[in-house]
């Protein structure tokens, strides 16, 4: 009897352990593991102004051409005491995939020989705009039907009593070397900050 004792004692251990067993692989749950890299593209930040890229950090007397269309006393395309013109900056956003704020700036260089040229007005796309201080500032969004903006800045070199400059100071002008009147344009551009 003893036998069978012990027997029966092993054979509750073994059938026990083979009931464990078969248990745990009947509730196991898979494990795995896996490892991989994605790609995200970066957004475009290309931005042409008057057909430069920014990203090249421009600075350029050739990048703005002011138009002076003349009068019957002074000549196309040079400036003259009363003459007015215009110069255009384009703003080409088409390859951008973030909204930006841009300032663009306007002002007499520190080195002209004329500094009585004032801007008379400011448009952008044909609509006047206000130009506070020879600065506009705007937004073009990602969503925005129209992505080119072509802001027009119409100059005159002003003339009479109140300016800066005096008649014998208009004639000096043309005696200069390089007689050519400066004015530095500067446009920042700056992308708008997500939230979300």
């Amino acid at each position: 009897m003893r036998f069978n004792k012990k027997f029966i004692v092993l054979l509750a251990f073994v059938s026990l352990f083979l009931c464990i067993v078969t248990l745990q692989d009947t509730y196991a749950k898979y494990i795995a593991s896996a490892d991989g890299t994605t790609d995200i593209s970066i957004a475009r930040w290309r931005i042409l102004v008057n057909d430069f890229d920014i990203r090249n950090q421009l600075t350029s007397s050739n990048l703005i051409t002011p138009t002076f269309n003349g009068t019957s006393h002074i000549a196309p395309n040079v400036i003259a005491p009363t003459a007015s013109g215009y110069f255009e900056v384009e703003i080409d956003a088409t390859d951008t995939d973030v909204s930006f704020n841009y300032t663009i700036t306007v002002e007499n260089n520190e080195d002209t020989i004329v500094d009585d040229v004032k801007i008379l007005s400011c448009y952008m796309n044909g609509q006047p705009i206000t130009c506070t201080n020879g600065s506009v500032t705007g937004t073009v969004g990602i969503n925005d039907v129209s992505k080119v903006n072509t802001l027009r800045v119409n100059l005159q070199w002003t003339d009479g009593a109140d300016q800066t400059m005096d008649n014998a100071a208009d004639t000096l002008t043309t005696m200069d070397t390089n007689p050519v009147a400066k004015i530095d344009v500067t446009a920042s551009f700056v992308q708008i900050a997500s939230n979300s």
